[in-house]
């Protein structure tokens, strides 16, 4: 069978079964009490269940479950897919531990930790990496070290970035769909049908988690999704000799969100496990981005530098040309949102700094006291219900004074 039919069929049966089992993991939350409340870091006003990582960890073993016997009828690797299941179960019970009854972030790096160390112990190393410029470069011993930085960045990363409905998940479905493509290029079947059913399985979450009947990925889900993408690219990697950069390039934005934070809570020399509102996200929204146009501005940087890693891999010069349109299309959000905060006062420079975690005095931005992102949130859908009411108003007064409903004077 053809492997772009694969790709579809795998997606497809994710799809359909994260699709169908969203909404009982929803009750399941509401039942185990598993659930987000609100908070001054949260954008949702009320509890929200943080079941939906479950439903796609089921949903992508039952979909491979499924291919394997009904669709590819080939025999699957699950001697290694038996390590990820044991490792997604392990990192799995550890977030759920998290999300119902709460777990200090030292303690949940240490239970990382005996995770990634059971991965290595079972083969999941990085062996070698290819930099541009300088080539393969064997790691030798240091195989250890850079796999277990490797594994609890993705892991710590996209728990990081879970801030706003689809910002996770969208970079997820994006950093697959890089997978499918290089798999589809170079061949590589398991990659390729193991991507695809990743990306069909977090596309039916997305929906429901940007829906009125939310759901959350949870830390459950968030970990192991920064787990699962940590194996499937460093195999693929290691496979076909990607290079570090077109690796990490759909983890652009997490990456640089997590090393914004560890060197601002350094300098303000406060524990680095200590949760804050101020990641990248956060500061989008301080500036006055919606959480919608902050999610999109952030996907669109991510698209850009993966053009740009696979226009190097697939000698494409011209998929640079789409890639700085991405670039280009989320600067010019930025630029009006920029326009609109000029007449408070702000500056180009200020905004970027701030933006990118390189300034964190509020006070430079905004003369008034520091609100948090929740407050935010709630004084922007306040000012849109007030343009939703004056634009009907507005728009019946216009009627009003036209035609026949012209207004006659004495």
């Amino acid at each position: 069978m053809d492997l772009g039919i694969i790709a579809v069929l795998s997606f497809v049966v994710a799809f359909l079964m994260s699709w169908l089992v969203q909404p009982h993991f929803r009750n399941l939350g509401f039942l185990t009490e598993i659930v987000d409340h609100p908070g001054y870091r949260r954008p949702h006003r009320e509890p929200v269940p943080r079941t939906g990582g479950m439903a796609i960890f089921i949903s992508f073993f039952c979909a491979l479950f499924f291919l394997e016997n009904v669709v590819v009828r080939t025999e699957l690797p699950w001697s290694w897919l038996g390590i990820l299941i044991g490792a997604g179960l392990a990192i799995m019970a550890l977030g759920v531990g998290d999300d119902r009854f709460g777990i200090h972030a030292e303690k949940k790096l240490y239970g990382q930790l005996a995770v990634i160390l059971v991965l290595m112990i079972f083969g999941q190393r990085l062996d070698f990496v290819v930099i541009p410029l300088l080539g393969k470069i064997s790691l030798g011993g240091w195989a250890w070290p850079f796999t277990l930085f490797w594994y609890l960045g993705f892991i710590n990363s996209m728990n990081l970035i879970d801030g706003l409905d689809g910002l996770a998940s969208g970079i997820s479905i994006l950093a697959s769909l890089t997978l499918v493509v290089i798999s589809l290029v170079v061949g590589e079947m398991y990659s390729m049908l193991f991507a695809a059913t990743l990306c069909g399985a977090t596309v039916a979450f997305f929906y429901w988690n940007i829906s009125s009947r939310k759901i959350f990925l949870g830390d459950s889900g968030s970990m192991w999704m920064g787990l699962v993408l940590g194996s499937l690219i460093m195999n693929l990697g290691q496979k076909v000799e990607l290079s570090l950069f077109m690796m990490l390039a759909p983890m652009v934005v997490p990456i640089w969100d997590t090393g914004t934070t560890i060197i601002r809570r350094y300098r303000r020399r406060t524990s680095i496990f200590q949760a804050d509102d101020f990641h990248l996200h956060h500061r989008l929204l301080r500036l006055g981005f919606s959480p919608r146009g902050v999610v999109l501005c952030l996907l669109l940087v991510t698209v850009g530098a993966i053009l740009f890693g696979l226009s190097d891999f697939l000698d494409l010069a011209w998929l640079g040309l789409p890639a700085m349109g991405f670039w280009m299309w989320a600067a010019q959000l930025g630029a009006l949102r920029h326009l609109h905060n000029r007449q408070q006062g702000f500056d180009l420079f200020s905004e970027l700094s701030y933006a990118l975690g390189f300034n964190d005095r509020m006070d430079r931005l905004n003369s008034q006291d520091v609100q948090h992102v929740a407050d935010i949130i709630d004084l922007q859908a306040e000012r849109q219900k007030v343009a939703d009411q004056d634009k009907p108003q507005s728009d019946h007064s216009k009627r009003s004074v036209s035609g026949d409903d012209k207004p006659h004077f004495p």
